[in-house]
């Protein structure tokens, strides 16, 4: 799978632990990607990609495309804003709240959901199951 990290700020040397997290829980949930692309970006554009493609103008902190016809072709945008302030409010470290946040995406490439409360529920538990298994503490 081919594994690409874009914008990612300099202040947050881990884009080489990115790409291992990506492929470890990829492997793990049995995601047959052909490429994986996690893309951060701030606030303002992560609400308007939202507002556009979900017709939602409330902020989010990950979206994720499969644009694949026959493989997963997969981008995972990421705000780095909201990530920022998840860590603050959960108080967790920035590096595994991106952790978090990149998993979220996966599971979202794998095809769970989490709109409905109980869709939400399984989805937040293979999560933290993946976090606890990938994500030192």
């Amino acid at each position: 799978m081919d594994i690409q990290i874009h914008q990612l700020d300099a202040q947050y040397p881990i884009r080489d632990q990115l790409q291992t997290l990506v492929r470890a829980v990829a492997e793990d949930i049995h995601l047959q990607a052909r490429s994986c692309d996690v893309i951060f970006v701030d606030d303002h554009t992560l609400k308007q990609m939202h507002e556009t493609y979900l017709q939602d103008a409330t902020f989010t902190d990950v979206m994720t495309f499969d644009l694949g016809d026959t493989e997963v072709e997969g981008e995972i945008y990421i705000s780095l804003d909201r990530a920022r302030e998840n860590a603050r409010t959960y108080q967790a470290g920035i590096t595994k709240e991106i952790m978090r946040l990149v998993i979220h995406g996966l599971l979202h490439l794998k095809g769970y959901k989490d709109k409905s409360p109980t869709d939400r529920q399984q989805m937040k538990q293979e999560e933290d199951l993946l976090i606890d298994k990938f994500v030192s503490q």
